[in-house]
């Protein structure tokens, strides 16, 4: 395993002991704009691992999309994984009496709602999308070259950092001026 993602491996584990179950602090929202990258690289399985990657690839310009228009997804760890999970059509039709099932029934929905908006892939069937990365097409049942997985999970931190300096900009911001100017 590249000795980065060994590293947040161990980040992970040593941060495992706080409970992130706790209620957030009123007004603050604890979703995410972009998937968060544990719920990509912490899976035990190499092959759930790829397909999160692919699913994240698939999704990525619709998300960037939604980034740029000011009308970004807000979604919880578990929302962004069921939604990776559904994108990779892991789970064909959802076992709707389970709580995983009701999630991903829920991430069905919105797959389909943000796929008919998006006019990049104009109504093409989601699994017949092209994964690639930086123009460079990745076949779907090999392994994500290292070098690939690295700026995959770079720019993911990147959007996320990014978005939360936005966001506490806004916060602490009292004037009157808006964003944009």
């Amino acid at each position: 395993m590249p000795t980065a993602i060994d590293s947040w491996e161990k980040a992970l584990q040593i941060l495992s002991n706080h409970n992130q179950a706790l209620c957030p602090p009123p007004r603050v929202n604890s979703a995410f704009w972009v998937p968060p990258v544990c719920n990509i690289i912490s899976p035990a399985n190499p092959e759930m691992v790829r397909l999160l990657f692919q699913s994240w690839l698939q999704l990525h310009e619709i998300i960037l999309t939604q980034l740029g228009s000011g009308l970004p997804l807000r979604l919880t760890s578990k929302q962004w994984q069921s939604l990776l999970e559904v994108m990779g059509w892991r789970y064909g039709k959802p076992n709707i009496p389970t709580t995983t099932g009701q999630h991903h029934h829920e991430m069905h929905q919105l797959l389909n709602q943000l796929c008919i908006s998006s006019a990049a892939h104009e109504g093409k069937d989601i699994s017949l999308w092209l994964v690639s990365w930086n123009g460079t097409p990745l076949i779907l049942h090999e392994d994500i070259p290292p070098q690939i997985s690295h700026e995959i999970i770079w720019e993911i931190l990147e959007l996320s950092f990014h978005n939360d300096l936005v966001m506490l900009n806004s916060q602490l911001n009292n004037s009157s001026v808006e964003l944009a100017e």
